[in-house]
Protein backbone atom coordinates (compact mmCIF):
# COMPACT_ATOMS: atom_id res chain seq x y z
CA UNK A 1 0.00 0.00 0.00
CA UNK A 2 0.78 3.31 -0.56
CA UNK A 3 1.28 6.10 1.95
CA UNK A 4 -0.94 8.80 1.48
CA UNK A 5 -1.05 10.51 4.34
CA UNK A 6 1.80 12.22 6.61
CA UNK A 7 0.79 13.21 9.87
CA UNK A 8 1.71 13.40 13.98
CA UNK A 9 1.06 11.58 16.97
CA UNK A 10 -0.84 14.40 18.11
CA UNK A 11 -2.83 14.56 14.98
CA UNK A 12 -3.59 10.96 15.34
CA UNK A 13 -4.43 11.19 19.06
CA UNK A 14 -6.53 13.91 18.88
CA UNK A 15 -8.71 11.73 16.59
CA UNK A 16 -8.52 9.27 18.81
CA UNK A 17 -9.37 10.83 22.00
CA UNK A 18 -12.42 12.52 20.14
CA UNK A 19 -13.93 9.29 19.48
CA UNK A 20 -13.23 7.67 23.03
CA UNK A 21 -14.64 10.93 24.12
CA UNK A 22 -18.16 11.22 22.03
CA UNK A 23 -18.60 7.27 22.63
CA UNK A 24 -20.57 5.42 21.95
CA UNK A 25 -21.92 8.22 19.40
CA UNK A 26 -19.70 8.08 16.16
CA UNK A 27 -17.58 11.36 16.22
CA UNK A 28 -16.53 13.27 13.02
CA UNK A 29 -14.13 15.69 11.64
CA UNK A 30 -11.83 17.41 9.20
CA UNK A 31 -8.27 17.06 8.20
CA UNK A 32 -6.22 19.93 7.01
CA UNK A 33 -2.70 19.57 5.05
CA UNK A 34 0.17 21.73 4.17
CA UNK A 35 3.09 20.83 2.18
CA UNK A 36 1.74 17.33 2.02
CA UNK A 37 1.26 16.71 5.67
CA UNK A 38 -1.73 16.93 8.51
CA UNK A 39 -1.14 20.11 10.11
CA UNK A 40 -4.43 20.40 11.57
CA UNK A 41 -7.85 18.72 13.02
CA UNK A 42 -10.88 20.06 13.42
CA UNK A 43 -14.02 18.36 15.21
CA UNK A 44 -17.25 18.50 13.75
CA UNK A 45 -20.96 17.62 15.38
CA UNK A 46 -22.30 14.80 14.30
CA UNK A 47 -25.95 16.02 13.55
CA UNK A 48 -27.24 11.99 13.77
CA UNK A 49 -26.04 11.86 17.25
CA UNK A 50 -25.99 7.83 16.51
CA UNK A 51 -23.73 4.85 17.56
CA UNK A 52 -24.12 3.93 14.21
CA UNK A 53 -24.16 6.97 11.54
CA UNK A 54 -22.26 10.62 11.82
CA UNK A 55 -23.69 13.98 9.23
CA UNK A 56 -21.93 17.10 9.17
CA UNK A 57 -24.28 20.19 8.76
CA UNK A 58 -23.04 21.54 5.26
CA UNK A 59 -22.69 25.10 7.10
CA UNK A 60 -19.90 23.66 9.76
CA UNK A 61 -17.92 22.39 6.71
CA UNK A 62 -18.12 25.31 5.15
CA UNK A 63 -16.87 27.61 7.95
CA UNK A 64 -14.17 24.83 8.48
CA UNK A 65 -13.22 25.41 5.12
CA UNK A 66 -13.07 28.57 5.09
CA UNK A 67 -10.64 28.72 8.44
CA UNK A 68 -8.48 26.02 6.62
CA UNK A 69 -8.36 28.67 3.54
CA UNK A 70 -7.34 31.47 6.02
CA UNK A 71 -4.66 29.32 7.38
CA UNK A 72 -3.42 28.19 3.88
CA UNK A 73 -4.36 24.77 4.93
CA UNK A 74 -6.05 22.57 2.42
CA UNK A 75 -8.66 20.16 3.06
CA UNK A 76 -7.64 16.64 2.71
CA UNK A 77 -10.99 14.42 4.36
CA UNK A 78 -12.48 13.39 6.94
CA UNK A 79 -12.38 11.24 10.19
CA UNK A 80 -15.29 9.40 12.34
CA UNK A 81 -15.34 6.76 14.53
CA UNK A 82 -16.72 3.15 14.74
CA UNK A 83 -17.52 2.58 18.06
CA UNK A 84 -18.81 -1.11 18.02
CA UNK A 85 -17.85 -2.40 14.64
CA UNK A 86 -14.57 -2.92 12.53
CA UNK A 87 -12.95 0.67 11.35
CA UNK A 88 -13.67 0.26 7.91
CA UNK A 89 -16.17 2.63 5.86
CA UNK A 90 -19.56 0.89 6.26
CA UNK A 91 -21.86 0.67 2.69
CA UNK A 92 -23.73 3.84 4.44
CA UNK A 93 -20.42 5.87 4.70
CA UNK A 94 -19.41 4.47 1.19
CA UNK A 95 -22.53 5.91 -0.62
CA UNK A 96 -22.34 9.07 1.58
CA UNK A 97 -18.55 9.84 0.97
CA UNK A 98 -18.45 8.43 -2.70
CA UNK A 99 -20.16 11.25 -4.57
CA UNK A 100 -18.62 14.64 -1.70
CA UNK A 101 -15.42 13.04 -0.43
CA UNK A 102 -13.66 11.00 -3.59
CA UNK A 103 -10.32 10.87 -4.43
CA UNK A 104 -7.72 12.96 -3.80
CA UNK A 105 -9.60 13.24 -0.15
CA UNK A 106 -8.94 10.65 2.66
CA UNK A 107 -11.03 9.11 5.19
CA UNK A 108 -9.97 7.71 8.77
CA UNK A 109 -12.09 5.70 10.88
CA UNK A 110 -11.12 5.06 13.58
CA UNK A 111 -12.08 1.72 15.68
CA UNK A 112 -13.04 2.04 19.83
CA UNK A 113 -14.73 -1.20 20.34
CA UNK A 114 -11.92 -1.75 22.60
CA UNK A 115 -11.60 1.22 23.94
CA UNK A 116 -7.82 -0.01 25.39
CA UNK A 117 -6.79 -0.74 21.89
CA UNK A 118 -8.02 2.05 19.35
CA UNK A 119 -7.84 0.97 15.86
CA UNK A 120 -7.23 4.14 13.03
CA UNK A 121 -7.33 3.23 9.73
CA UNK A 122 -7.33 4.99 6.06
CA UNK A 123 -9.45 4.92 2.83
CA UNK A 124 -10.26 6.27 -0.02
CA UNK A 125 -13.26 6.28 -1.06
CA UNK A 126 -13.74 5.84 -5.13
CA UNK A 127 -16.71 4.89 -7.40
CA UNK A 128 -19.11 3.14 -4.13
CA UNK A 129 -15.32 1.30 -3.07
CA UNK A 130 -13.49 1.87 -0.10
CA UNK A 131 -9.45 0.55 -0.42
CA UNK A 132 -7.47 1.15 2.46
CA UNK A 133 -4.08 2.93 1.82
CA UNK A 134 -0.95 3.20 4.51
CA UNK A 135 -0.51 6.46 6.79
CA UNK A 136 3.05 7.77 8.08
CA UNK A 137 3.04 9.18 11.77
CA UNK A 138 6.14 11.63 11.34
CA UNK A 139 8.23 13.30 14.16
Amino acid sequence: MAVVVRLKQAHLDAMINHALEDAPVECCGFLATKDGAVVSITRAANTEASPFRFNIDPREYLRAERAMDERGEVFAGLYHSHTGTEPKPSPTDIRAMSALFGPPHVHFVIGVADRDHPIARVFEIEDGVATELDYEVIG
